[in-house]
């Protein structure tokens, strides 16, 4: 079964990650300015922070940096609880 294409502003999205609840994505549009955009975006609609290219590797790049700094944000903010036997010496 295909998964159906989703867009934005004539922009179709080619690429996507998710970490926890943030997903951040790629957009192509080849008869736009800059046929690249890197989107943040919230409940599959939302898009936001568009980071615009020529190319497709500096796209690329932005979803890497954005998605990189997401986990480790999420990584800080899920970590299990210390105990009391985990106090420093």
């Amino acid at each position: 079964m295909d998964e159906e294409k989703r867009s934005n502003q004539g922009y179709e999205i080619i690429d996507s990650r998710a970490i926890g609840s943030t997903e951040i994505v790629i957009g192509y549009n080849p008869k736009a300015p800059n046929p690249y955009v890197c989107w943040y975006c919230k409940d599959g609609k939302d898009y936001f922070w568009g980071y615009y290219t020529n190319e497709l590797a500096p796209a690329q790049d932005k979803l890497r940096e954005r998605s990189e700094y997401e986990a480790r944000v999420f990584r800080e903010n899920h970590k299990p609880p210390k105990s009391r036997d985990d106090h420093e010496r």
